[in-house]
Order: structure tokens, then sequence, then C-alpha cells
């Protein structure tokens, strides 16, 4: 079972609530470190914040504390890819190296895109100047509502590595869903985003992970 599969409601804290977002902070078995679920209805189709997410240049200005992001490899024929984010974190902590493998699958009788990101950290060999985080999970599910209206749910969770107290990061960890997903709240509405973008993603319903479902209906 993953660890996403493991975020139960009945665990989880909500912890903002605005009219258009969500914010849950769960706890996850064997680990000190809180995950989150951020749902977010977006005035926006679903083709918008898809090309926004493949926008891997624009991502130091929407997804939080994000220096640098990019591809590394493309794999199974544009169905997953090997991405490298570069993150900032405050001082006198050292910033942080993410290296992920996602994979992206569309159902298709309703169209859901469902992105999975897991940690790929020895696929590059460390760098002294930075930590390497060595475990993550992740993913990001786009429901069309519409067609200019979509449900975004981002979860995540991670061990940041290195000297960070899970007390202090679990103060802040509400901090990343809702910067990231209000930025993309602003930026799904230029003009570059309006054109839908060719994705190979694999068709399947039965590996789309709908944990997610007791948030939105709650």
């Amino acid at each position: 079972m993953s660890l996403l599969e493991k975020i139960q409601n009945n665990t989880c804290s909500l912890r903002m609530e605005k009219d258009w977002l969500k914010i849950y902070t769960c706890p996850v078995p064997t680990s000190d470190f809180l995950s989150f679920v951020g749902v977010a209805t977006l005035d926006a189709p679903q083709h918008s914040v898809l090309s926004l997410l493949y926008d891997l240049e624009a991502a130091p200005e929407w997804v939080w504390k994000t220096r640098e992001m990019k591809i590394l490899q493309e794999l199974s024929e544009g169905k997953a890819r090997i991405v490298y984010q570069l993150v900032s974190a405050p001082w006198p902590l050292s910033d942080r190296e993410i290296i992920t493998e996602s994979r992206g699958y569309r159902n298709p009788e309703t169209s859901e895109i469902y992105i999975r990101m897991n940690a790929a950290p020895d696929f590059l060999p460390e760098n002294d100047n930075y930590v390497r985080v060595p475990q993550l999970e992740g993913a990001w599910n786009i429901l069309p509502l519409d067609e200019n209206r979509c449900t975004v749910v981002f979860r995540l969770h991670l061990e940041p590595g290195g000297e960070i107290p899970a007390w202090l990061a679990n103060i802040a960890v509400i901090d990343t869903p809702y910067h990231t997903l209000n930025n993309m709240r602003e930026m799904v509405g230029r003009e570059k985003y309006r054109k839908p973008l060719d994705v190979s993603f694999t068709f399947s319903a039965e590996e789309i992970d709908r944990n997610y479902r007791e948030f939105i209906d709650e």
C-alpha cells in the first residue's frame, strides 16, 4: 500500500478553507513529517492546468520555493519522465534537490488526469552543495467540471533529509500547497496556457488513484 493510500480522512485535519480551496494535513505511518492534501476549484479548463504543469521553465514562478525545475530524461515514449527540482530552504538550512519519476494517466471515460510522482534520489550523483531529498510520494489529479472549470487535487509527502526538525517542517507544511495552488490559480489564465497540450498519457481507468474522493465529497 502506498503512502498516499494510507492517508485517511479520519486522521486528517482541515488547516485552511476558502471558497475555492481546502488544505488538509495528515499523519503518515512511520514518519514524523506530515503530508498534505490541497483541493482547489479553478476557473480554468483542465488543459490549461496541464499545460502549466508541463511548462517546467515557468516552475520558479509558481511552485513554492522552487529555484529550478527541468527534465533529466524522458521514459516510456513520453509517458513518464525524470524531473529535477531545486528548492530553497530558509537560512541556515541547505537547499534541497528533489529528483522524481513522474508518470501520467488519463481516464478514457471521464478525462480525469492523474500524475504520480515518486522519488528517484539515486538517478544522479549527490551534489555536496545541496541535500538530496531521500523519499517523496505525491500526485496531481485534474478533474474537469466543465469546459472552463476543473478541480485540482495536490498531495505530497516527503522526508526532507538533513537536519530539519519535524516540528518546524510541520508548522509550515501548508505553505507549499497554499502558495503553489494560489499561484497556479493566477497563472493558468495566461494566453500561453490556453492551447491544449499534446501529452502521451497511459489511458487507464484502473491506474488512477482516487483516494482524494473523501476530501472532495466532504
